[in-house]
């Protein structure tokens, strides 16, 4: 993972998502000094040892990724089902890589509609040591 997140400029993700990581206990901050960008219209709460790292916005896709560039990221990270689907939705994702944890969550509910999905095509996958499995997809 520490790779990965040397290899992305940004990274920008959902409210649900960001209070789920910031609430984890226990361990450091799994995105080190990577800037974060939350995207919510509602807002969210930024814990003092987060201020500088986080950004929350309610901008829309293309706004938050031209923001992003005009910085001089690259390569951008996103996180969060819903967020995902706002950027895949807006033709603005080359590449997804979900990782599936090998645990039972409930029912869960499908990640992209059927139109999503026949946007994207499989093309590797590997099963990591912590027996995750990374599907690798690009993005018609």
């Amino acid at each position: 993972f520490h790779e990965f997140m040397a290899s992305v400029d940004a990274l920008v993700m959902g409210r649900k998502t960001f209070e789920s990581v910031r609430d984890m206990e226990g361990g450091p901050w799994p995105y080190g000094d990577t800037p974060v960008w939350v995207l919510t219209a509602a807002g969210v709460e930024v814990p003092e040892r987060l201020k500088g790292k986080v950004k929350v916005t309610s901008g829309s896709p293309q706004e938050i990724l031209t923001e992003l560039a005009a910085s001089g990221a690259k390569d951008v990270y996103v996180d969060g089902g819903e967020t995902i689907r706002g950027f895949l939705a807006a033709g603005l994702l080359t590449r997804i890589i979900i990782s599936k944890v090998p645990i039972a969550l409930g029912g869960g509910r499908p990640l992209f509609t059927e139109e999503q999905a026949s946007q994207i095509k499989e093309i590797s996958s590997k099963t990591l040591s912590c027996g995750i499995v990374q599907a690798t997809y690009a993005c018609k």
